[in-house]
């Protein structure tokens, strides 16, 4: 159990070269069921002891793309750091955190990254005035995925995928690299956000032919109507109330149409900007 008297011993330990694989994954496992302690006034005490060791872990451990006791081990300590409260407390330690995450965005496999982004998000938010600087890097990596995009659609479409030599970027353990998962996804982003744009200009197009046919409908049953009573036969009457109908059928058509098309240019907008 970690208690407050035992974070020093705990982050020797994790930094021990005589702790096997098997016992630090424990140990990281019990600090990650514990961590209600940062929600208390020890906080200050566990990030003074437990965050240098997290970090040196993190930084100098290499990457895994395969599952096991390594890649649980740098995923744990991730999801601990990511349940950090984002207050005071933990505002000397902003900066050295968001430059590891950055890094491990850039390097480490899919899994983690994901977690990276969580908490770069989450220090943004809570430290923007501190972190203004660090905008620029992160929007810079996001310009390198895009700039990806076409390498990665010919890794994903030219070569198969499995076995030895497929899937571009991925480790020997089929666990996607950072770069090739944020790209793919992008480019999935980028697919929808077209195909949502080219559904919402055809519903324009046809709102427009149908308020076009509606009009021209309506004019018609006007001058029907008209005739019907200058010559109100019974052939005459039943072609006004059949244009007529056939008018407020048109107009119906073209206000659904019209909703439809509203809706599309909201899905092609949201579409746009998750792909942006």
């Amino acid at each position: 159990m970690l208690i407050t008297n035992n974070f020093e011993s705990h982050a020797r330990k994790l930094l021990s070269p005589e702790l096997s694989l098997a016992q630090k994954q424990q140990l990281v496992t019990e600090m990650r069921d514990s961590i209600e302690i940062v929600h208390t006034s020890e906080y200050g005490n566990f990030l003074r002891h437990l965050f240098p060791a997290f970090y040196r872990l993190l930084s100098e451990g290499q990457p895994q793309f395969t599952e096991g006791p390594e890649q649980k081990i740098r995923n744990m300590l991730l999801e601990v750091l990511n349940r950090l409260p984002n207050n005071e407390t933990l505002r000397p330690h902003v900066q050295s955190m968001l430059s590891l995450c950055m890094k491990l965005l850039d390097t480490d496999n899919e899994e983690n990254a994901v977690i990276c982004l969580r908490i770069i998000f989450d220090l943004h938010k809570n430290f923007r005035p501190t972190l203004e600087r660090e905008v620029q890097p992160f929007l810079d990596f996001v310009e390198r995925i895009y700039r990806g995009l076409p390498k990665t659609v010919a890794l994903l479409f030219s070569e198969p995928r499995g076995g030895d030599g497929a899937g571009g970027d991925k480790g020997p353990g089929g666990l996607p690299t950072t770069r090739e998962a944020l790209t793919a996804r992008a480019e999935q982003a980028q697919v929808r956000s077209q195909a949502a744009q080219a559904q919402a200009q055809r519903l324009a197009q046809a709102v427009v032919a149908a308020n076009a046919q509606a009009q021209a409908r309506a004019q018609a049953a006007q001058q029907l109507h008209t005739m019907s009573q200058a010559q109100p036969t019974p052939q005459v009457q039943a072609q006004a109330a059949q244009a007529a109908q056939a008018a407020q059928q048109a107009a119906q058509q073209a206000q659904t149409l019209s909703v439809q098309s509203q809706q599309a240019a909201a899905a092609a907008k949201q579409a746009q900007q998750l792909a942006a």
